[in-house]
């Protein structure tokens, strides 16, 4: 009777930690964006490269929040 209680025991424990660490693969992530410095001649194009960083960035941000399941929204007591 022992021996069965621990065998038990033991299969329920192995279950209990393999499931418990179940990976899932994370989709492909946004593409790297690149600054071209040497098209950035004026102002107006510094400006266009940072919205373009911001919407990048974005990106990431969002793509990384669907992977680790955040909800950035969400407001607690």
């Amino acid at each position: 009777m022992n021996k069965i209680l621990l065998l038990l025991f033991l299969i329920i424990f192995f279950i209990s930690c393999t499931t418990k660490y179940v990976t899932v693969p994370l989709s492909t992530p946004p593409e790297a964006y690149k600054i071209t410095e040497w098209q950035i001649k004026t102002q107006k194009d510094l400006f266009k490269e940072y919205q373009k960083t911001l919407i990048k960035l974005n990106e990431w941000e969002a793509w990384y929040s669907i992977q680790t399941n955040i909800n950035k929204l969400t407001i607690t007591k």
